[in-house]
């Protein structure tokens, strides 16, 4: 029987924390706990949400002779959950595993790394239809990718204007997901290219894990009075001898407001259109989705900062508004007041993308919640 996750991070962890000692490095982490309690929540669930996390990184140069370096980053996380989260299986109540675990050579204009790392492209801010690998909770405090386990080259042709390239397995099949990108800046407006040909996988926490398609998309994010971007992708399936598309896009404009410190003002708009023949992964089985995020948020002095965030689904009428209190304690602690209201606009069945009352947990329930969270 193989050994459990924890204890093979924490050997490696401890590995690499040795080897450091005659290599420049620094410890790193974070101490996160906090509670939620929900407003409605389901019949044989517990009514409170409780998380503790700690998380230890070590990160440094192995190697060192110019031009050439090799440096790497290794963290691990242990997380203890209880709540109707658990209760559903959308957490573990007891969790260890790397968040980020690479080994990288870099040598001047080219980099190749290895191992757990985030690979992430594109302008969108609560949309990102070029997020392969996105597996973070927008609506969370502090939302973060996990990343994913690969091999990535970068090759910078200036400051500007580089190309990419990646393999991820798949873990099924022994197939690779594998792709290409690159990015310029053009005249004041960064811009950026990608293709990717994602075969089925067994990566569950991605999105879009078990389909067979090609995939491409291009983005461009500029400021001319106002911020502005745009973010697409189209996906070609590979469905029973058809190909099937599916195009995905968003556009995005922000602007701070000269009100009182700063009042800062986001909107984005989203729209997924599919053929019939495309796979059906949307829980009311349309073919046509549109979504709206608003972000307003504006700091009080210099140890306040509130944000309201809400997203509503043009199709369905359901919506989240999310608003937060971020406090600076002190010594690089952090307080965190949070919430979430979801509802429907639309009557009868109350199912929708954003906000759906069940007799299961599904997370869109309305709560209230406060969170500490510790750097270190």
């Amino acid at each position: 029987m193989s050994p459990p996750r924890w204890r093979i991070a924490t050997s490696i962890l401890l590995l690499v924390l040795d080897v450091g000692q005659a290599t420049a490095w620094n410890i790193e982490g974070r101490v996160k706990g906090g509670t939620q309690g929900y407003f409605e929540s389901p019949p044989f669930h517990k009514d409170f949400d409780s998380e503790a996390e700690l998380r230890l990184g070590v990160l440094g140069d192995f190697w060192k002779s110019d031009p050439w370096k090799l440096d790497f980053e290794l963290s691990a996380d242990a997380k203890q959950v209880d709540g109707p989260s658990e209760q559903a299986h959308f957490a573990r109540e007891t969790d260890v595993d790397f968040f980020r675990g690479w080994l990288r050579l870099d040598h001047g204009n080219f980099k190749i790394r290895g191992g757990r790392q985030k690979i992430l492209f594109g302008s969108g801010f609560v949309f990102r239809p070029l997020g392969f690998f996105d597996t973070r909770d927008v609506t969370g405090v502090v939302p973060e990718t996990r990343g994913v386990d690969g091999v990535r080259t970068t090759y910078f042709f200036d400051e500007t204007t580089s190309v990419e390239s990646w393999l991820v397995p798949a873990k099924r099949n022994e197939s690779v997901v594998w792709g290409m990108r690159g990015e310029a800046l053009l005249g004041n407006v960064e811009t950026g290219a990608v293709i990717q040909y994602h075969p089925k996988t067994d990566l569950e926490e991605l999105a879009d894990f078990n389909q067979d398609m090609w995939q491409a998309g291009f983005y461009f994010k500029g400021e001319k009075a106002v911020g502005y971007w745009n973010e697409s992708r189209l996906d070609v399936e590979n469905n029973r001898g058809n190909h099937p598309v599916r195009f995905d896009t968003v556009f995005g404009v922000d602007y701070t407001f000269d009100v009182g410190e700063g009042l800062h003002v986001l909107t984005e708009y989203f729209l997924s259109v599919r053929e019939r023949q495309f796979t059906q992964t949307d829980l009311q089985g349309d073919r046509t989705v549109q979504q709206l995020a608003v972000l307003l948020d504006q700091p009080v002095g210099i140890d306040v900062k509130w944000q309201v965030f809400g997203i509503y689904d043009l199709k369905d009428r359901s919506f989240q508004l999310i608003p937060q209190i971020e406090y600076y304690l002190a010594r690089q602690t952090y307080l965190y007041l949070h919430g979430r209201w979801g509802a429907s606009l639309r009557e009868g069945e109350k199912k929708g993308r954003l906000f759906r009352k069940s007799r299961v947990f599904n997370g869109t329930e309305s709560m209230l919640g406060l969170a500490v969270v510790i750097y270190f």
